[in-house]
């Protein structure tokens, strides 16, 4: 499948310097995850449902630890 291509994505570490570029980024980073994490069990793929997890969950760390809101 596509997924097995995916870059890896589920790094909490901040990824730009700019507060509200990070705080964007992370909320991206936490949508795309609930995405795949929903597709996954909708198409019963624990890979992809896994993966949306942990990605869902590096987006939260991501925004704990910003400070922009």
């Amino acid at each position: 499948m596509a997924h097995d291509i995916d870059r890896p994505d589920d790094s909490p570490a901040p990824k730009h310097a700019n507060s509200l570029a990070e705080e964007t980024s992370a909320t991206g980073q936490r949508v795309k995850g609930a995405i795949k994490e929903e597709l996954g069990d909708m198409i019963d793929d624990e890979e992809m449902e896994e993966k949306g997890a942990r990605e869902n969950a590096a987006g939260q760390i991501r925004q704990k630890t910003n400070d922009a809101v």
